[in-house]
């Protein structure tokens, strides 16, 4: 009975030791995993970043998740035998994830890389609009400025026109003065 034992135990030893290394058929490819796996996450952030409920994450996540998976053409089903497959090898699923990492920096850069030139483009607009004010503000204390200049000088105007007046009664009240009294005023 011991080499019974023996035997079963060795025989169930080797066939454990026997991995069949074929991928199963099927499967997507890693490069594509890579891709496909990209979009998920992306779907999935873009989905959690909003409202989280139950049924707007199903509403407006199933439509995403299956244009991903058209995108990619292959199904969900597939989708999950593959990642079933990868994940019984972890090296084999942590290449994949270096290229997801990698595909995910460079989209982060490049959207990082827009917004820092739409900021310049804020900041300049935004520049421009205030130097715009500045040259408003300073053709409005121009302007305040004109009326200031132009009350003086219809002050100085006035006091023209009163000297003038002044001058005018002395003239009219001398030329009385004269008619009056002829001899009273000597003469040139």
């Amino acid at each position: 009975m011991h080499k019974y034992l023996t035997l079963f135990f060795s025989v169930s030893l080797l066939l454990c030791a026997c991995k069949n290394d074929k991928p199963p058929g099927g499967l997507i490819k890693p490069d594509a995993m890579a891709g496909l796996l990209t979009e998920i996450h992306i779907i999935d952030g873009h989905l959690y970043s909003g409202l989280q409920t139950p049924d707007t994450l199903y509403k407006y996540g199933m439509g995403n998740y299956l244009a991903a998976f058209e995108r990619f053409h292959t199904d969900s089903g597939t989708f999950k035998r593959s990642m079933n497959y990868y994940a019984k090898y972890p090296d084999k699923l942590t290449d994949i994830y270096d290229k997801v990492d990698e595909r995910i920096k460079a989209l982060a850069d490049s959207v990082n890389k827009l917004q820092a030139i739409n900021r310049k483009a804020e900041l300049k607009a935004d520049s421009i609009k205030m130097a715009h004010k500045a040259d408003s503000i300073k053709k409005a204390v121009h302007k305040a400025i004109k009326p200031v200049n132009k009350a003086d000088s219809i002050k100085k105007a006035a006091n023209k026109l009163d000297s003038i007046k002044k001058a005018m009664k002395k003239a009219d009240f001398l030329k009385k003065l004269k008619q009056k009294h002829p001899d009273a005023l000597p003469k040139k």
